[in-house]
């Protein structure tokens, strides 16, 4: 029971982990390099099969000790493999004209498989060790794996992008405390005990420099940084994404698309905001906001925006010409 509960909360963070990776690779690249995590996670998943297929024999033999590890090391590496990859010079941009990143890219794909190779691994092998009980083992995939893919939409409300990923960490920990208690892998108490205290401080000792995101230096929020004075004022996860509101006052903000050159009045202040650090923009101090917005390839369309400041309220109607 206990080595059934592990390998569901392992299969949990496992396919937490790939969700939480698109999401990430969209806020430091481009939303373009979040489908890769598929293959990095197919990758790691064949990878752990030739393995198992190579040295199950001697895996069996130390199965306790074997299953105890991989899960430890899925709980470190989830971190330290971001972490490590971040750091890889990696940028899509030039990709076509630059060779060299072709072999960063390799290098990203090597680091960030580390994970999914041993939650993978570990559960293979308990398919090895327990074919009589194949199909309790699935179960318990299987449940772990749709848990995890709602738990980690659900953090994703009320935690940032980094903190879910120590989160996702600890879970590695709290699946070798629960496969300690089974009676096949049989842990001292003491071990057990000690693996599930780490699990529970390891989200508050990680670095602050090692979860830090960071994004490419040709997006917007980056871009924005840059300039003497700029700060972030607010941030606000969604599993739609990372809202940042950033505010400039040295060179501030200016959108006014339908602004005539004629016009002598300013456009008032405002605030730049960024969504997965790509830059948006929106007005100082606006409460609420509606945007309808329908067009069509031949017709017209129309943007109906309302917004309220302080006490004024106010309707704009623009009319385009439907082209994109």
């Amino acid at each position: 029971m206990w080595l059934s509960c592990a390998i569901a909360v392992l299969s949990a963070a496992s396919l937490g982990y790939e969700i939480l990776l698109m999401r990430l690779f969209s806020i430091v690249q481009w939303h373009h390099c979040a489908y890769m995590i598929i293959s990095l996670a197919l990758l790691g998943y064949g990878a752990s099969g030739t393995f198992l297929a190579l040295t199950h024999h001697w895996l069996l033999l130390r199965f306790a000790a074997a299953f105890m590890s991989l899960t430890v090391l899925f709980g470190l590496t989830v971190v330290g493999s971001f972490s490590l990859a971040q750091r890889v010079p990696f940028n899509p941009l030039e990709i076509i004209w630059d060779p060299r990143q072709w072999g960063y890219l390799l290098v990203l794909y090597m680091l960030l498989c580390v994970p999914f190779f041993c939650a993978a691994t570990a559960i293979g092998l308990a398919f090895v060790r327990l074919q009589a009980h194949v199909g309790r083992i699935y179960q318990a995939d299987l449940l772990g794996a749709g848990g995890g893919a709602l738990g980690i939409l659900l953090a994703l409300w009320v935690c940032s992008p980094p903190v879910c990923l120590t989160l996702l960490g600890t879970l590695g920990f709290v699946a070798a405390t629960l496969g300690g208690l089974d009676r096949r892998v049989a842990q001292p108490w003491w071990r057990v005990l000690t693996l599930f205290l780490c699990g529970l401080v390891l989200p508050s000792v990680w670095p602050h420099a090692w979860i830090a995101l960071r994004m490419s230096e040709y997006k917007g929020l980056s871009q924005a940084l840059h300039v003497p004075g700029a700060e972030i004022l607010s941030e606000h996860s969604s599993p739609l994404g990372l809202l940042t509101v950033v505010r400039s006052p040295t060179i501030p903000f200016r959108y006014a698309p339908d602004l005539s050159l004629t016009s002598g009045a300013e456009p008032p202040p405002q605030l730049g905001q960024t969504l997965c650090s790509r830059l948006m923009h929106d007005e100082q101090n606006v409460h609420s906001k509606l945007q309808i917005h329908a067009s069509s390839a031949s017709g017209p369309s129309f943007l109906l925006q309302f917004s309220q400041v302080g006490r004024s309220s106010r309707a704009i109607v623009r009319a385009g010409s439907g082209a994109r």
